[in-house]
């Protein structure tokens, strides 16, 4: 019968023979050295270009609705006070991104703001929602 302690250390030897063999201590330290470390760095840049991607997106289609709500009072067509509410919930986060982001051209929707807040005003003092 062979000793248990003999045969650990035989089992020990023969694993670090085939890993020592295939290369596999070398590939372990080279992920622990930076591989794994890039890769997961590379991850997370993707991951900040795709948020700001959809946030940009987002910003892009809260002005699509601010102006199109704003064609909407030009035409006269008449809105809920939940409409309106939700308009303005629009406008806080485009105002919000366009001054996060300096670089985003925001002049495209102040005077369609400017009137959707007039036109609140006014449904508001005389109490004109739907």
């Amino acid at each position: 019968m062979i000793e248990p302690a003999t045969l650990i250390t035989a089992i020990v030897a023969i694993v670090a023979a085939i890993f020592g063999s295939t290369g596999f201590w070398q590939w372990m330290a080279d992920r622990s050295k930076g591989g794994v470390r890039a890769s997961i760095d590379a991850i997370r840049k993707d991951l900040d270009r795709m948020k700001a991607s959809e946030d940009e997106r987002e910003a892009n289609n809260a002005r699509r609705r601010i102006l199109r709500y704003n064609d909407e009072l030009k035409r006269d067509v008449e809105h809920s006070l939940e409409y309106f509410n939700d308009i303005l919930s629009d406008i806080d986060y485009y105002e919000r991104y366009c001054e996060t982001h300096h670089e985003y051209q925001n002049s495209k929707a102040t005077l369609a703001i400017e009137n959707v807040r007039r036109c609140y005003r006014i449904c508001t003092e005389k109490n004109s929602f739907l």
